[in-house]
């Protein structure tokens, strides 16, 4: 179930609502209080927005480890194109981060492909499997 979602739902949440009694262990209620007002949210909102999270993925309309899998993928294809292009544009061979750490970019560009290559043959099984 994805946080992400169900914060997306209670932020946009304006239905009419029925009265429902739900109970859950006080620890818990002070925890979700404290991320609800972290989130700007209501908590009534936030768990409709969980509940409909739950509905979604139950109806296969998103797969929440296939998605960070695609996420990941696209942050590191991004970083790949970013460091190509210094490396083979601008003849970049070595390039210093902000934290000092110096990183050759022609080791750098074959972890990431070695990544990306590793990610999409998850994908392409996690296809296969359906």
């Amino acid at each position: 179930m994805s946080l992400k979602n169900a914060l997306n739902y209670a932020k946009k949440a304006n239905e009419e609502k029925m009265g429902y009694r739900f109970q859950f262990p006080l620890s818990m209620k002070e925890e979700f209080e404290l991320l609800c007002n972290k989130s700007s949210v209501n908590m009534t909102d936030m768990i409709l927005g969980l509940i409909q999270s739950a509905i979604d993925e139950d109806k296969g309309l998103y797969d929440v480890p296939t998605l960070n899998i695609i996420n990941k993928l696209n942050v590191l294809e991004e970083s790949f194109a970013d460091l190509h292009h210094l490396h083979v544009n601008q003849g970049e061979q070595i390039i210093t981060l902000d934290n000092g750490k110096d990183i050759i970019l022609e080791d750098e560009l074959t972890s990431l492909k070695l990544k990306i290559n590793a990610l999409k043959r998850e994908l392409q099984k996690r296809g296969d499997e359906q």
